[in-house]
């Protein structure tokens, strides 16, 4: 993804993390909200 800051361009380095959904923490807008675990390897 290139991305750019007052006028500097660089590149995003993002990590891919596994995750699973995990417990219901709450609702927002009658949908239930799930916390993400990372998923163990």
């Amino acid at each position: 993804m290139n991305l750019s800051y007052r006028g500097i361009k660089y590149q995003a380095n993002v990590p891919a993390v596994a995750t699973v959904s995990g417990k219901v923490i709450g609702k927002y807008r009658g949908v239930e909200l799930h916390a993400q675990v990372k998923q163990e390897q």
